[in-house]
């Protein structure tokens, strides 16, 4: 098991030199340890080792309050030595018809600007919306019940209505979290989280630094109802508090979340942040989107 992880990891690391997509821990975690199920793959190998990977990691969804089998597209590389004749399309589909025989029925993803007209024309994914991110500048206010504690801390997630903050909601797709999908969740490897807790409401946040700037990131906020805006304000807060920023910044659909804030430029994106959908079972257009933030796929 290993030996596979680490002939991707060297792939990886290669085909996206810097950009640390072949961490080993980060791999392993991901991969192997994730309690939503194990990594769904197919590679290519040749006499100088791994030439071509793809795979979708497995993710409890919901569907208008309805479990749905469904996986994250993360991780797909192949090597100079490999490319031409369709070898990424032959790998992704390939990699689709074991998910099925998985019971996998839907894959989903966050794609970038280069790799989703490839996703749509080659592999019959929908492009369901540009993931829309807003920057939010603290305003004063008091605390409205709002703590913080580092995630890692003893006993982070424990409070009573914890299963009722993180139900999905009855209409839309989102992902289905439980407290221990949570709790895998916030130990990626390699990146530190800070919970918000407050009347109602959890958020998650964490710290981006781009150069000497310093962001709040909001990578998800749950809630069983809307959150009133007292809250939301005093989230932000608490967020540019907890990792002395600015400023805070928030990506994704949330419907019980209204947010009043600056849109993020197209050019400050590292990436659009396109949504795009594939109903492998049968080939369904995408349902409405409840909640989709950060912590649903692979940013932070």
């Amino acid at each position: 098991m290993s030996d596979r992880i680490e002939a991707t990891s060297g792939l990886l690391e290669e085909t996206f030199p810097g950009a640390g997509a072949g961490d080993l821990a980060y791999l392993r975690w991901l991969y192997d340890e994730s309690p939503f199920g194990p990594v769904v793959e197919v590679n290519l190998d040749d006499d100088a080792g791994r030439a071509g990977h793809y795979a979708i990691v497995p993710v409890e969804l919901s569907v208008d309050g309805a479990p749905r089998p469904g996986a994250l597209s993360l991780n797909t590389a192949v090597h100079e030595r490999a490319r031409g004749g369709g070898v990424f399309t032959r790998l992704a589909n390939d990699t689709y018809a074991l998910a099925r025989e998985r019971g996998v029925d839907v894959v989903v993803g966050v794609a970038n600007a280069n790799s989703t007209p490839g996703f749509v024309r080659r592999l019959e994914f929908a492009l369901v919306t540009q993931l829309p991110a807003t920057v939010l500048v603290p305003v004063p206010g008091g605390r409205a019940g709002v703590r913080s504690v580092a995630a890692n801390a003893p006993g982070a997630l424990d409070r009573d209505d914890l299963d009722a903050v993180l139900a999905t909601p009855a209409a839309g797709l989102t992902t289905r979290w439980t407290r221990d999908r949570l709790a895998w969740r916030l130990a990626r490897p390699g990146t530190s989280y800070t919970l918000h807790h407050g009347p109602g409401v959890l958020a998650v946040s964490t710290l981006d630094r781009r150069g000497p700037a310093r962001v709040a990131v909001l990578l998800a906020v749950f809630a069983a109802a809307d959150v009133p805006s007292a809250t939301v304000r005093a989230l932000v807060r608490a967020a540019c508090l907890a990792h002395r920023a600015p400023v805070a910044l928030h990506a994704g659909v949330n419907t019980h979340l209204a947010l009043r804030g600056l849109p993020l430029p197209d050019r400050l994106r590292p990436s659009p942040l396109n949504f795009i959908y594939r109903d492998l079972a049968t080939g369904a257009p995408a349902p409405s989107i409840a909640r989709w933030e950060f912590l649903d796929f692979d940013a932070y």
